[in-house]
């Protein structure tokens, strides 16, 4: 049973490694392939504030190459990176977790 506690470290080590590697090939994602790849983009109407806001919703976005941008009622904001290879996208939050979208 000595192997199991071995294997376990070197997966530890190596799908991190993996993850990177799957993702060495993305770019930052353009405006308009966000825009595309996002539902509801077309229904944003932007405000004097800069941010672009849905009928009836209180948060604000705006989307520009290679990352998406939240403002909150309260004026807080929190932004994410979005990559692409161009058939998927991942969001990178400030942490640097990754996930699909």
């Amino acid at each position: 049973m000595r192997s199991l506690p071995a294997l376990a470290g070197l997966l530890s080590l190596v799908l991190p490694a993996m993850a990177v590697a799957q993702t060495a090939n993305m770019r930052a994602a353009s405006e308009a392939e966000i825009r595309q790849h996002l539902p509801g983009t077309s229904e944003l109407k932007e405000a004097k504030n800069g941010y672009e806001y849905r009928e009836g919703n209180k948060n604000g976005y705006k989307i520009s190459n290679g990352q998406v941008c939240v403002r909150f009622p309260d004026k807080s904001t929190d932004c994410v990176s979005v990559k692409t290879d161009g058939k998927k996208f991942q969001m990178i939050d400030r942490k640097g977790g990754r996930t699909r979208f």
